[in-house]
């Protein structure tokens, strides 16, 4: 079960352990929070948050403490070159 966090309760004693930065596609990321080994989906205005870059995700933790953000992006090359079946295809870097 994924758990909902809006953007506003993100203060300066808020305590996350990882950031996932997820690149979307090109010029859209959006974060997920891990908190205590569950998952936390960040949600702005009643939906997951949206950015045009992974600095701008960045910068919406500013005032908490966040131990690591990593950057998590899915390539869709696989169906975009007409494999029709998608396979498992990501990259997670240290951001």
């Amino acid at each position: 079960m994924v758990h909902k966090i809006g953007i506003d309760q993100l203060t300066e004693d808020f305590v996350i352990d990882r950031v996932v930065i997820l690149s979307l596609m090109p010029s859209l990321y959006s974060a997920r929070l891990e908190i205590h080994g569950q998952t936390h989906l960040l949600i702005e205005k009643g939906t997951s948050i949206r950015r045009p870059s992974a600095e701008g995700i960045k910068r919406v933790f500013s005032r908490c403490k966040v131990a690591r953000f990593t950057l998590l992006h899915a390539s869709a090359y696989d169906e975009m070159v007409g494999q029709g079946v998608k396979v498992e295809n990501s990259m997670e870097i240290p951001g």
